[in-house]
């Protein structure tokens, strides 16, 4: 039978959790940027690198554990902000519909470090879920993205990847 402390998210079965999660989001984001930065085009290999230099910078300026999202991480807001920029810019440049589509999702992590300004009572965990649920679906999205850029050179025979 499980405690109350196991089951309210400070036990051993909440570290494991927590653990495999971010293992496997490891996985994921090495599995996503290697198939872009192999398969992918230009837009696909800079999305890649984008991501893998932001989830890797956000380890180095994430709050030490004991205090880690009780307010908003403001490193990690930067990062954010800097990764954006990036997918705002690879939206308008190249000739790839993705970028918007990951730009819309770091997007919507900006808007819940600005919502934790509004309201500092939210919960630490909700806070770190909220951010983190959108980086999968990017992981994803490159993915996705990559395959589809195989399956225009398969198809055409040619991928242009900048706008004139």
């Amino acid at each position: 039978m499980l405690s109350s402390r196991e089951i309210d998210g400070s036990g051993l079965l909440s570290f494991l959790y927590v653990m495999t999660r971010q293992a496997l989001f490891l996985a994921l984001l090495l599995l996503s940027s290697a198939y872009a930065f192999i398969k992918g085009g230009q837009p696909e290999r800079i999305g890649a690198a984008t991501l893998l230099c932001g989830a890797s910078l956000t380890v180095f300026v994430a709050s030490p554990f004991g205090i880690r999202f009780q307010g908003v991480e403001a490193g990690i807001l930067i990062i954010d902000l800097l990764i954006l920029g990036i997918f705002l810019w690879l939206s308008i440049r190249s000739t790839r519909f993705w970028p918007i589509w990951i730009a819309g999702m770091l997007g919507a992590e900006v808007v819940i470090h600005i919502a934790l300004m509004v309201a500092p009572a939210v919960v630490p965990r909700a806070y770190m879920q909220a951010l983190a649920v959108w980086s999968w679906f990017a992981q994803l999205g490159l993915i996705i993205a990559t395959w589809r850029h195989q399956m225009r050179l398969t198809h055409l025979g040619v991928d242009a990847p900048w706008k004139n």
